[in-house]
């Protein structure tokens, strides 16, 4: 299925490093220098339709049809909780059989409210939702048992595109520093904090053709995928594993026709990235099962990919994933215990029953109402090969 909505993602060309020590101090933190798993990208066409033989349907849980989504911005699931962003009706939380538990959505200037929402994390250890409010410069601390108001810190900088908790840290993704130019310290890309205010580690120094084109390639950054934490800066192709003391390099993927370097430094406008003809960087990074999903741009698609980490061979690049029988799959938008999960909205669902009006699909989807309803949560196992 094609998607409306074009991601806009950019990759450069990364430069080998030849240094033979096995890590390279920036700022605090620690990047090792091993040398990362090489993902080779062949386009293999339009549609892939064998997804059944390497992914297996588990459940679905239809959400709850009230409060209404329309524009999903990110999706965590932790603790057999669902915590599901939307930029109109703000952070909404459902248990796993997809009942509403609370709705977070206190716009305000009272205690306890929030002008906007920036960026989101659920620290699940302490039963905290965690919001950034960059009108506020505050962070604002929610329970995930109910969504009541616990506290809220002062953040004054940096001001964080996305943040995400992992292994006892809060970590930042810093896209720009020009609201703080003379603070060299948060002149850095990821940044961890271990009570989510004081800055400790950071990782990545900014670069200034980068800092002068302010245009993000990826929809998100970082990515839980359950036990590990992965980061993609823009305008990269190397995947990073997050450690609490280093990230280490996991996968450099190969895109075919990449963005070269040269171009971020005349800052093209997105168009012209769009029909260039080259791949525009990688998003949606996950990894379950021996198998890694990523998707990227080329010639104005959205281009899904499934790569067999364990054989070091793709399984597929294709527009359009689907199975041959009754289950449904868009795309992959994350991992939860040993599933990878998927979110079917009200749009593909209307076109998948439109392709396929006589498939015998599971019951709660014989009186879905395209119009009415929540998206579904669909989970899949890999299959045991």
């Amino acid at each position: 299925m094609n998607k409306c909505i074009i991601i806009i993602m950019v990759v450069c060309l990364t430069v080998s490093c030849t240094h033979n020590k096995t890590s390279l101090s920036i700022g605090p933190g620690v990047v090792s220098l091993s040398s990362p798993q090489d993902v080779i990208v062949e386009m293999t066409g339009e549609t892939y339709d064998k997804l059944e033989t390497i992914l297996q349907q588990v459940s679905y849980v239809k959400l709850s049809a009230i409060p209404l989504l329309s524009r999903i911005k990110k999706i965590q699931i932790a603790d057999e909780r669902i915590y599901l962003w939307d930029l109109v009706v703000g952070i909404v939380c459902y248990d796993m059989s997809g009942e509403l538990l609370f709705q977070l959505n206190a716009r305000g200037q009272g205690p306890g409210e929030y002008t906007d929402i920036n960026a989101f994390a659920v620290n699940a250890s302490l039963h905290q939702l965690v919001i950034y409010d960059n009108m506020k410069q505050s962070l604002m601390f929610y329970s995930t048992e109910d969504g009541r108001f616990v506290k809220s810190e002062k953040f004054n900088k940096p001001t964080p595109a996305e943040i995400a908790y992992w292994g006892g840290y809060f970590f930042y993704h810093n896209r720009l520093h020009r609201n703080y130019q003379d603070d060299i310290s948060l002149h850095y890309y990821l940044l961890a904090s271990k009570d989510g205010i004081t800055i400790g580690k950071r990782y990545f120094k900014h670069e200034n053709n980068k800092e002068d084109y302010p245009f993000s390639p990826s929809g998100h950054n970082l990515y839980d995928n359950n036990s590990k934490l992965y980061y993609c800066r823009d305008f990269d192709n190397i995947v990073y594993q997050i450690h609490e003391d280093s990230v280490v390099p996991r996968f450099r993927i190969n895109l075919p026709n990449p963005l070269p370097a040269s171009m971020i430094e005349e800052r093209p406008n997105e168009m012209s990235l769009l029909r260039s003809g080259y791949s525009l960087g990688i998003t949606d990074i996950y990894e379950y099962g021996g198998l890694l999903f990523f998707r990227f741009v080329k010639d104005g698609y959205i281009w899904s990919c499934l790569y067999n980490v364990e054989e070091s061979k793709q399984v597929y690049c294709a527009k359009r994933i689907k199975f041959l029988d009754s289950s449904l799959i868009d795309t992959i938008d994350g991992i939860y215990k040993d599933c990878f999960y998927s979110i079917l909205t009200p749009e593909y669902l209307d076109y998948a029953f439109s392709e396929n009006p006589l498939e015998d699909y599971p019951d709660l989807f014989k009186t879905y109402d395209v119009e009415g309803d929540n998206p579904v949560i669909a989970f899949y196992r890999a299959v045991v090969r």
